[in-house]
């Protein structure tokens, strides 16, 4: 039994099964056909049984006739002897008549008998009854004869024969031998029936052992067949439920060509994948898992970053607001200075046209002293005004010259500008003092104008050149404070210009700075993915 399982299993269960019910089958077939065979002898022995049955009746009417003739014999004798031998013993006679039928009717069955159907001993037997018969037909017909010859007188020699006689003899040993061929039938049907029944009892048993032998080797082979299939199912459900349980490193046998196997097979196939597919899936956990933690490390080191740059672009945005405002007053300022120098200019022009009249009305001067100590004072008063804008000015540069060093690289042109606006300032401050200097010569030498009116033409020629340098000067320093107002205008706008794009820079770090912390989420988020994935893989073994 242990080593036919496997060779079963190189056999598919259709085909196990199959040979089965096969061998079932022929079994049972054999059943059939040996109930069949039994009863076609049975219907032969049953043929046979009808023809003995029916010699049966031939004995029987054969004795019957046998017992019918000695009484037509008996009837016609007592014809005779009641109403003589001439009409007992006529032709026309009833009982002679009788006995001739009855002769007839013997003689016909003993030539319809069949004779191939009868044993020997019944053929030797039927031929002796025969012979019986003829010889009492031959002992009748010479007691007729004696009857007819002698008359009533021989009637006591017949009776005498008929009764213990020869007549008596043959009819006694042709009975005798006809209740022999019925016994001798009656033995062979009792022996036919025998054999019949025990034919039919041999078949039967042989019947009954052939099923019982199909049904105990079917039950046999079914259970080993069962137990080829189910031990091995049970083998491959221990398998599938240690799997179950995690461990991927089981594996089922797969040995045979049957269906059990080939799922065995498939499972060890499927168990393979999936312990292949788990490593794998470990090792990316394990991946994913360290590049969480490192993408958790960048995530902070980036919001750290962000946050150090949007802190610095605050500080870079109020930097610029700052200098924005700076450089609009400064742009105010310039404004000013340029109003001022065109008030200087017309300043310088109408002290030119004084010095002019002051050539032509020299004679005069004694008359206009007084207007000129005025225009002296109001000359003061003006030259105040333009070291007052000069200092100014040159604050302003200075102011802008440290906002633009503030400014850095973007600052670099506006400090140029600066230093120009802060030399012309310089400038403008030494001329101013020149100017001051000239002023209190005039009104130093006021009190002594009338003995110095010769010198007056070669001072106010001095003042005109001085008043043509100014005006040379004062619009060299207008050109140049517009030059300076159009730069500082345009370091205004693009002052404004970085502190919006400072703000924006701002704006947009704290946004790296939100973003980095979503990253930091989602980089906790993914550890804690990798670290289900990994305790998901952890519980299979492989």
């Amino acid at each position: 039994m242990p080593t036919s399982a496997p060779r079963l299993r190189n056999h598919s269960i259709s085909v196990r099964l199959g040979g089965v019910f096969v061998l079932c089958g022929a079994l049972i077939g054999a059943a059939f056909a040996a109930d069949t065979v039994t009863q076609h002898r049975a219907d032969r022995t049953d043929a046979k049984i009808v023809k003995i049955q029916q010699a049966q009746q031939i004995a029987d009417d054969l004795l019957i006739r046998i017992n019918d003739i000695t009484g037509w014999q008996g009837l016609y004798l007592a014809d005779a002897a009641a109403y003589g031998i001439a009409k007992g013993m006529s032709a026309d006679d009833y009982n002679i008549q009788g006995f001739a039928t009855s002769r007839k009717g013997i003689e016909k069955m003993y030539a319809d008998m069949d004779r191939s159907v009868m044993t020997a001993a019944e053929r030797k037997v039927i031929d002796r009854t025969e012979a019986n018969f003829q010889q009492f037909f031959d002992a009748d017909a010479a007691l007729r004869v004696d009857l007819q010859q002698h008359g009533l007188r021989a009637l006591a020699g017949v009776m005498d024969s008929i009764n213990g006689g020869t007549a008596g003899e043959a009819w006694s040993a042709t009975y005798d031998a006809a209740a022999d061929y019925r016994k001798l039938i009656d033995k062979r049907l009792a022996t036919m029936k025998k054999t019949q029944a025990s034919d039919l009892s041999t078949g039967r048993h042989i019947v009954q052992l052939t099923l019982l032998l199909a049904v105990l080797l079917t039950v046999a082979l079914l259970v080993l067949v069962a137990r080829s299939i189910i031990r091995p199912v049970r083998r491959l459900v221990d398998v599938v439920q240690v799997a179950a349980t995690g461990r991927l490193d089981v594996r089922a046998e797969d040995e045979g060509r049957d269906e059990v196997s080939q799922m065995g097979a498939a499972l060890n196939g499927l168990l393979d994948g999936l312990a292949t597919s788990m490593r794998d899936l470990d090792a990316e956990a394990r991946s994913l898992s360290a590049a969480s933690e490192r993408l958790t490390g960048v995530s902070d080191q980036m919001s750290q970053s962000a946050a150090s740059s949007a802190n610095q672009a605050q500080l870079v945005a109020e930097s610029a607001d700052l200098v924005s405002s700076n450089v609009h007053t400064v742009a105010k300022g310039t404004e000013e200075m340029a109003a001022s120098i065109q008030e200087i200019a017309r300043s310088a022009a109408e002290a030119a046209g004084t010095a002019a009249q002051a050539v032509g009305a020299a004679e005069a001067t004694s008359v206009t002293i007084a207007r000129l100590g005025s225009s002296s004072a109001q000359i003061g008063d003006v030259v105040k005004l333009i070291t007052s804008i000069a200092e100014q000015t040159n604050l302003l540069a200075l102011n802008a010259t440290i906002e633009a060093a503030r400014a850095g690289e973007t600052g670099k042109g506006f400090a140029v500008v600066a230093n120009e606006v802060k030399e012309l300032a310089s400038k403008t401050a030494r001329a101013t003092e020149d100017i001051s200097r000239q002023i209190e010569a005039i009104q130093a030498d006021t009190g002594q104008a009338v003995t110095a009116i010769n010198e007056i033409s070669e001072v106010i020629g001095h003042i005109n050149a001085s008043q043509t340098t100014i005006a040379s000067a004062v619009e060299q320093q207008t050109a140049t404070t517009n030059h300076m107002g159009r730069n500082v205008g345009q370091a205004a706008s693009g002052s404004s210009n970085i502190a919006e794009a400072v703000s924006g820079v701002a704006k947009a770090a704290n946004e790296s700075h939100a973003a980095a912390g979503s990253t930091s989420e989602a980089a906790v988020e993914l550890a804690r993915t990798a670290g289900t994935m990994q305790a998901l893989v952890g519980r299979f073994s492989y």
